[in-house]
């Protein structure tokens, strides 16, 4: 796999983000490279500093596009002065997996069975943002084909689930192999692993240790089953990611190609 990522990843380090990202970076199956510079991913911006402001300004970035709910982003919204950087809300889910409803995640945390409760919801999550939400895709995936929004972000609340799902659709469709994309997939639990050690330890102590660690990384981390298994029920139906977006999202060739020329080398 190391081998597919040839090009020098573009590290942007934010005080206030653990999980940002350039989309770019990565070899395709027939040799050209996914463009750096142009698509970003992250979790959610709105705790960034005024040092941190700075740095994504930097970035030249046009549009954060926000997969969060309404309801999320109005409570956790960056919110920029001057207006500089347009910002859309085009929810992919209506919850993140980690919170769910209060009852659902005490049940996920407290549960016997907590765990195979957590893989059904992820499973039916997973399912939801591809096969539900396909207009709210479509969306998504015309804004970032047109020039005028790129350099662009994408992101959730912790960048892991709602926007893993979408870069990966995007690195398969310009020709990523999927076994690279599932790399890049779960580098989310690389970035997250310090702040991730210490929310356990707050979690244990909170639960007076009655949740154990093993629950904790299954609810917190990125798993591949997930992804996986939507994957496969796509390539079923459809063939390929160009196939589904397509066919099950609407999107013309035209869209797709845009994309695809703005985003390759």
């Amino acid at each position: 796999m190391a081998a597919a990522r040839e090009i020098k990843e573009v590290v942007h380090p934010f005080q206030k983000l653990s999980n940002f990202r350039d989309i770019g970076g990565l070899k395709t199956a027939d040799g050209r490279a996914v463009r750096a510079g142009v698509l970003f991913r992250s979790d959610a911006p709105h705790r960034l500093d005024a040092g941190d402001l700075v740095k994504l300004r930097g970035l030249g970035i046009k549009l954060i596009c926000d997969l969060r709910s309404p309801e999320e982003s109005q409570k956790k919204r960056l919110r920029l002065p001057d207006g500089s950087i347009r910002t859309v809300c085009v929810p992919l889910h209506e919850q993140a997996t980690q919170d769910g409803s209060r009852k659902k995640l005490l049940g996920f945390l407290f549960g016997k069975t907590g765990d195979d409760r957590f893989r059904e919801f992820s499973r039916g999550y997973y399912h939801h943002m591809a096969f539900e939400q396909t207009g709210r895709v479509r969306e998504i995936i015309t804004l970032l084909s047109e020039e005028q929004n790129l350099p662009a972000l994408i992101h959730c609340t912790a960048g892991k689930d709602r926007t893993g799902f979408l870069a990966a659709v995007i690195q398969l469709l310009v020709g990523v192999p999927y076994e690279v994309v599932m790399e890049d997939y779960l580098r989310t639990n690389d970035y997250f692993g310090p702040r991730l050690e210490k929310l356990i330890k707050v979690m244990r102590v909170a639960t007076l240790a009655q949740v154990s660690q093993e629950r904790l990384r299954l609810i917190l981390m990125a798993h591949p089953e997930f992804l996986n298994e939507v994957h496969e029920n796509i390539v079923k139906q459809y063939g390929a990611i160009e196939g589904y977006l397509r066919e099950a999202c609407g999107l013309e060739h035209d869209t797709l190609q845009k994309l695809k020329d703005r985003l390759l080398t």
